[in-house]
């Protein structure tokens, strides 16, 4: 990564992005993955879907897979996880949305 912004920092994890690159370090739990932005709308796509689905028996055991980017790569995780990955991302996608505006704005 070059110069970052951070995006979100919390207890989970965080996420910060170059804002000439335009690259995004995810970290969660212990797996840091880099994305780009249309992989990171991807992402938070799944883990927003995977979050909304409530059939979940345990909140603590680890059943969930989440394939990343990476090839053979996937970040396991508890249906608690997944709510709180799912908050995360949610929130760094609106700051995103956000930055977007605003770039566009300028250039104008």
């Amino acid at each position: 990564m070059c110069n970052y912004q951070t995006l979100y920092h919390g207890a989970a994890g965080y996420v910060i992005r170059c804002p000439h690159c335009k690259g995004i370090q995810l970290a969660f739990g212990t797996t840091v993955v880099n994305l780009d932005v249309t992989e990171f709308e991807c992402f938070k796509k799944m883990v927003t879907r995977l979050a909304d689905d409530h059939c979940y028996a345990t909140e603590n055991e680890k059943l969930i897979c989440l394939p990343l980017p990476a090839d053979h790569v996937m970040m396991l995780v508890t249906p608690a996880e997944i709510q709180a990955l799912a908050n995360m991302t949610a929130e760094v996608q609106a700051l995103l949305d956000t930055y977007n505006i605003l770039e566009i704005a300028a250039a104008d």
